[in-house]
């Protein structure tokens, strides 16, 4: 079982919140600073990711906030993609949530439910 499920004294799992906290302060930096770049535009989730790990500074930054989980490989990557780097995404003011990806396997996460966003100014 993942580190996200503890056991109770009746032995049965229950999901346990991960704190993203650390990870958002990490991460939402840089993250507001990729969008800033951006044109008017909308791109997917997946997308954002690919492009946000091409800048080396940025991929060390998602590196340190993966850490922050001390979570099994899969798993983190779950937290991070669907929900640190998908709150810090809602957290930019100049984005638009446009709706979740279906059916195009180019822009779908393999670790999280991606989503369109619309950048509405520039």
């Amino acid at each position: 079982a993942s580190d996200v499920y503890k056991r109770q004294s009746n032995n049965s799992a229950v999901f346990e919140e991960p704190d993203i906290t650390q990870a958002l302060n990490i991460l939402e930096p840089v993250i507001a600073r990729l969008v800033k770049s951006f044109p008017v535009c909308q791109f997917s989730t997946r997308r954002f990711i690919d492009l946000l790990l091409e800048d080396e500074e940025s991929r060390e930054a998602y590196d340190a906030a993966f850490q922050t989980f001390g979570l099994d490989r899969d798993s983190g990557l779950k937290v991070l993609h669907g929900q640190v780097i998908a709150a810090a995404l809602r957290r930019q003011n100049s984005l638009t949530f446009a709706g979740f990806v279906h059916g195009d396997s180019r822009h779908m996460d393999p670790h999280s439910h991606s989503a369109w966003w619309r950048k509405e100014n520039a």
